[in-house]
Formats: structure tokens, C-alpha cells, sequence
């Protein structure tokens, strides 16, 4: 919760624990879809805006310093860009088109 006010400095208070649960959901949630490959496409994308976002707000509350020395907006492209794949190999998308 700390560091979600910290990210979120631009937030009023009362807001911080309702994005701080969010967050850690879908992190979690979209995670577990990318590690299983189901609903690629919409996962990696949600976990690109997700983290997009991230970096926005630790760019507001902390400088453009800190999103680059995490490599978040790195993260970000990368899930656009796996988002863009139109072929998952090993991933329950793939068994469940056959």
C-alpha cells in the first residue's frame, strides 16, 4: 500500500487501497493467463496498458528515471508486441483451435 501511494502520489488517499487491490489482481490474473496461454492476445495486451500505466504514474510521482531503470516501458512494448503474434505454438489457444 506504501508504494502504491507512492506510484499513485497524484491519487487522493482514499483511492490508494482500491488500486492497490486492483493491481495486484490483475498482475496476478493476467500472469497466470500468459503463463498458461489462454487468451493471449487480450492478455498481453491488458498486461501492456496495465503496465503502460504503471509507467505513467512512476514517471508523474518519480521522474523518467525510475520507469527506465525498471525497464517498464520496455515491459509495456513487449507485451504490445506479443500481443501482435497471431500464433501461440505452446499455449491452450493452440489446443483449442484443433
Amino acid at each position: 500500500m506504501d508504494y502504491t501511494a507512492q506510484v499513485n502520489s497524484f491519487l487522493p488517499k482514499n483511492f490508494i487501497p482500491v488500486i492497490a487491490v486492483t493491481s495486484t489482481l490483475m498482475e496476478t490474473g493476467l500472469g497466470i493467463l500468459l503463463l498458461i496461454g489462454f487468451k493471449t492476445n487480450y492478455a498481453a495486451f491488458c498486461a501492456a496498458l496495465l503496465t503502460l500505466l504503471f509507467a505513467f504514474a512512476m514517471t508523474y510521482s518519480s521522474g523518467i528515471k525510475e520507469p527506465l531503470d525498471y525497464s517498464v516501458f520496455a515491459f509495456s512494448a513487449g507485451a504490445f508486441l506479443l500481443a501482435t503474434i497471431p500464433y501461440y505454438k505452446w499455449s491452450i489457444d493452440q489446443l483449442l483451435v484443433k
